[in-house]
């Protein structure tokens, strides 16, 4: 599996592009994608939005319908239901991750629930990304834009020089210090750990900014902070504190706080993936 960050956008940013008279998304970053879901009203409605973004999906009715359209051909998206009779999301996506390792899809759950419980439930069963019903067009952008990213591996696209000016610093120093001896080891790992969680996190902090919920933004700003303090990325980590503690004191961050913080993830997560690639060489 390649990068999961590289020119890493986040679903503000994507807005202009997908309402405007751009080049659709499609024809930058092509994908296969199949669409789950029991009411025929709700596959309309995705196709008719994935139309929009320039793409052409195909569409099934349950969960043994998605196994034996993937026994057909690959998938690069699957934009997965939850609830569905015959065989649920979960169950779905369990076998997905379960079977033969031929290149795995980037799975959404696409769900009307929204509690705790239904988002842990869809971890463990081997889910990419949470998206809320009913399904904003520039939250599907992002969605789609964070598959892209899994998939093809866009880390290393030349647009990282376009962004570099602009990037956060990221000092890897400290953790080279306390790592000790074995430190280019553990960043192997960790790296790759950190960028492969961005667009997860980009696609649930615009559905917590979308749903107005500050107790989701303060959790996920804080789960973001810890995670970016762990790999030097401190100027991330000092955002996420600020808007963490307003959310928790019930201040909403605004539409260009959410739009500098994604910034930030974008730039630290570039950074990483430089130092990454020079431990390779």
């Amino acid at each position: 599996m390649t990068s999961a960050t590289g020119a890493w956008r986040s679903a503000v940013d994507m807005a202009p592009e997908v309402h405007g008279g751009c080049a659709p998304l499609a024809h930058i970053k092509p994908l296969s994608i199949l669409i789950a879901d029991d009411y025929e009203a709700n596959r309309l409605m995705l196709r008719a939005q994935l139309e929009q973004l320039g793409y052409r999906a195909d569409a099934v009715a349950n969960g043994e319908e998605v196994l034996r359209a993937l026994r057909a051909r690959s998938y690069d998206v699957i934009l997965l239901d939850i609830g569905m009779p015959v065989m649920s999301g979960l169950e779905t996506a369990r076998r997905i991750r379960g079977s033969s390792p031929r290149p795995q899809p980037f799975i959404v759950a696409v769900t009307a629930g929204t509690s705790s419980r239904e988002r842990e439930q869809t971890v463990r069963a081997g889910i990419d990304a949470f998206a809320p019903k009913p399904l904003a067009l520039d939250t599907l952008a992002a969605v789609l834009d964070a598959a892209y990213a899994r998939q093809v591996g866009n880390a290393k696209e030349s647009s990282h020089e376009a962004l570099a000016a602009d990037s956060p610093g990221v000092d890897l120093g400290p953790l080279r210090s306390r790592l000790g001896p074995g430190a280019e080891t553990v960043l192997r790992r960790v790296i790759p750990a950190y960028l492969r969680e961005l667009p997860g996190r980009e696609v649930r902090l615009r559905a917590a900014f979308d749903a107005r919920d500050p107790e989701a933004i303060a959790r996920l700003c804080h789960g973001l902070k810890g995670a970016s303090r762990a790999v030097g990325a401190a100027e991330l980590a000092d955002t996420c504190d600020r808007l963490e503690q307003g959310a928790y004191a019930g201040t909403l961050p605004d539409i260009n706080e959410l739009r500098a913080l994604l910034d930030l993830a974008r730039g630290a997560g570039i950074e990483l993936q430089r130092e990454l690639d020079s431990l390779d060489i």
